[in-house]
């Protein structure tokens, strides 16, 4: 089953971010199967009710990247979805 992930990043912060490839790079370590999309605009990060930039979306559930930056943690997201 394909993981949907979005990554809510500040107006200011590029596309195809460090965290993108993180997730891409962990997801190929643990063969999972993933589909990542990245998010700036305003409009687009607001309808998940968070104020904490950059944020992952996995399966419409919000996490605050500084939360769970390590790849140990990452992968246990991943793993639990």
């Amino acid at each position: 089953m394909k993981i949907n992930i979005k990554i809510l990043h500040a107006s200011c912060c590029a596309r195809n971010s460090f965290i993108k490839n993180q997730l891409e790079r962990l997801a190929n370590e643990h063969d999972l199967s993933v589909h990542i999309e990245e998010f700036s605009e305003m409009q687009d990060t607001l309808i998940y009710g968070t104020t904490e930039f950059p944020a992952l979306v996995i399966d419409q559930k919000v996490y605050p990247y500084k939360h769970y930056q390590s790849d140990t943690d990452l992968t246990t997201l991943l793993k639990a979805s």
